[in-house]
């Protein structure tokens, strides 16, 4: 299966990087698409004047290397995306480009616009990646992505309905991988006080305590017509198959 996340920013695929390490291991292919260049995310500057979208891009490459995914870059401005035709025809070339099977991207409210427009401007987009007569330069997938939402923090009027365990090496790698964006850490220590890798793993630990286990992440599945996922695209608990080595890397029999 060809897995495609899909976030408006280089840091954004936070949410489901433990998913994105089980479904790796199982063999099935991972994509990553972000829609903005990232250029706002470097509020206090970056270091030796690099421009931050070069700093984001590198970083959110370190990232895809772990999974040996493609990674696409839609260019569009940080902190002003907007749902125009242009962004739906790249969306669709995109996602045709990477064999796009299952769709991971924001859910449809967030505190920040551009999640919110690229969770919408995704889910219409899949709609149409099997329509050759839809930006026939790229050829047409045989059928149309399914798409789920990653959970986006709380109050959001966000209630998931699918639920992913992880071990405690799922969520120790997870926080490695968050800290390769380590100028969106620098920054939310600034704010903060803790980085996005310590507030990760606070929340996975909170939902897999609804499911009496360590830790867990959480989706809820689009409902639009064609859309829908199946039940098995997702990994199911750990223990269907069999214990995991919290010492070595993990392996597909681990997850």
């Amino acid at each position: 299966m060809n897995v495609t996340c899909v976030f408006a920013h280089q840091d954004d695929e936070m949410r489901c990087l433990g998913t994105l390490l089980r479904l790796h291991a199982r063999g099935h292919r991972i994509g990553f698409v972000c829609v903005t260049d990232g250029g706002g995310g470097l509020p206090f500057g970056g270091p030796d004047g690099e421009p931050a979208a070069a700093v984001r891009e590198r970083e959110m490459r370190a990232v895809a290397e772990r999974f040996d995914a493609q990674y696409l870059c839609l260019g569009r401005e940080d902190g002003f995306t907007t749902g125009d035709a242009a962004l739906r025809r790249d969306l669709i070339a995109a996602l045709r480009r990477l064999g796009s099977e299952l769709i991971i991207t924001h859910w449809t409210s967030d505190y920040n616009d551009d999640h919110v427009v690229t969770a919408k401007a995704v889910t219409d987009a899949a709609l149409f990646v099997n329509l050759a007569s839809f930006e026939p330069a790229v050829a047409a997938l045989p059928s149309v992505p399914r798409v789920l939402y990653a959970h986006p923090g709380e109050g959001y009027g966000f209630e998931p309905t699918h639920f992913v365990e992880l071990s405690a090496a799922h969520v120790a790698e997870k926080s490695e991988l968050i800290r390769r964006h380590d100028s969106q850490m620098a920054v939310m220590r600034r704010l903060r006080g803790y980085d996005y890798a310590d507030e990760m793993a606070a929340e996975t630990h909170r939902t897999g305590a609804r499911l009496m286990v360590a830790h867990a992440e959480a989706f809820r599945p689009c409902l639009a017509e064609r859309r829908i996922p199946w039940p098995t695209d997702l990994p199911g608990p750990l223990s269907e198959s069999g214990p995991l080595s919290e010492s070595g890397p993990l392996s597909e029999e681990g997850v």
